[in-house]
């Protein structure tokens, strides 16, 4: 992979693939996406990421 993540990691990339899968339309569901179709909105999806990409934590005391 181009992130060049260490194996152990694809659990996180399965579970990354099936929530990308539900965000995606699909022809058969005319052009609608299966979240879209189950909670009746769009999702947002500004939250996405390029796996391994540089990412930082707030902690607030």
């Amino acid at each position: 992979l181009a992130c060049n993540l260490p194996p152990n990691r694809w659990d996180e990339f399965v579970l990354t693939s099936c929530y990308l899968s539900n965000c995606v339309s699909v022809k058969s569901q005319q052009g609608s996406t299966p979240f879209e179709r189950w909670y009746d909105h769009k999702l947002n999806i500004s939250h996405l990421q390029e796996i391994g990409c540089r990412a930082f934590v707030l902690i607030q005391n």
